[in-house]
């Protein structure tokens, strides 16, 4: 059975999908098999492998809705491994048909429960807030992984998605589990980054992953490449701190 794993924090530019893409390819590339849904409407997750998501008409607004199972959905990076369930705008507007109405936020569950062992691991990149593309993702996941930037108002943050992700587990997922807090953005060479790591780790030192993602120049650089971090140069910062993620998880299991 695989595991279904929600990158999420409702605070934006924490490196969400930075992480939901690079952590895909390092999982793939130590050997698993696994697929990436972006659920977040600005489609950057598939901009993040090289597809140009705006002229994509399968997407994962068709998977939420029903109207194509998700093996019909699938683009293949030959590059990393990884399959790819793209997103675009057009999930902005999704809107849960017939008897999913009653209930919205199971879609995305729904949709996988077939599918769970085609893959070792589904990764879901989620938007920025608590709507119903986020709490889908939350109700069909069996963990989170909450990047955290380390600067100011990082806490607010952890304490924001911690809140949601109670509430989803009264309501909807009872079994949702925290896989880690992933410190990301992380400069040695300022107070502030040092002060913010050292507050995480103590306050949530059980959960907070031992791979830390420093500043990189390597990550940009890959974005406008369209290609994950962890295959244009996997020996760059960047891609080691994915790795070590990767591997972390791997030992979650």
């Amino acid at each position: 059975m695989s595991r279904i794993i929600a990158i999420a924090n409702q605070k934006g530019g924490v490196g969400k999908t930075t992480t939901a893409v690079n952590l895909s390819s390092a999982l793939s590339k130590l050997g698993k098999k696994v697929c990436l849904i972006d659920m977040d409407p600005q489609g950057n997750a598939g901009r993040c492998y090289g597809l140009d998501v705006t002229g994509i008409a399968d997407t994962t607004c068709e998977l939420l809705a029903g109207a194509k199972k998700l093996k019909e959905l699938l683009i293949h990076d030959e590059c990393s491994g990884v399959d790819i369930v793209p997103s675009n705008l057009r999930l902005a507007s999704f809107e849960p048909r017939g008897g999913e109405r009653l209930a919205p936020f199971s879609s995305l569950r729904t949709a996988l429960e077939p599918f769970r062992e085609d893959y070792q691991y589904f990764i879901l990149d989620c938007p920025p807030s608590l709507g119903l593309l986020n709490i889908n993702a939350l109700v069909a996941a069996d963990s989170v992984i909450i990047p955290v930037q380390c600067e100011y108002f990082a806490m607010e943050a952890v304490a924001a998605i911690l809140s949601s992700i109670a509430s989803i587990q009264r309501s909807y997922n009872p079994n949702l589990e925290i896989e880690g807090i992933l410190l990301t953005m992380f400069d040695p060479r300022t107070k502030l980054a040092i002060d913010v790591m050292q507050e995480i780790k103590s306050l949530f030192k059980e959960t907070t992953f031992a791979a830390i993602v420093p500043r990189n120049i390597s990550v940009a650089e890959a974005v406008s490449r369209g290609l994950p971090v962890t295959n244009w140069r996997p020996s760059a910062q960047g891609s080691l701190a994915y790795f070590a993620l990767a591997r972390e998880v791997i030992e979650h299991e």
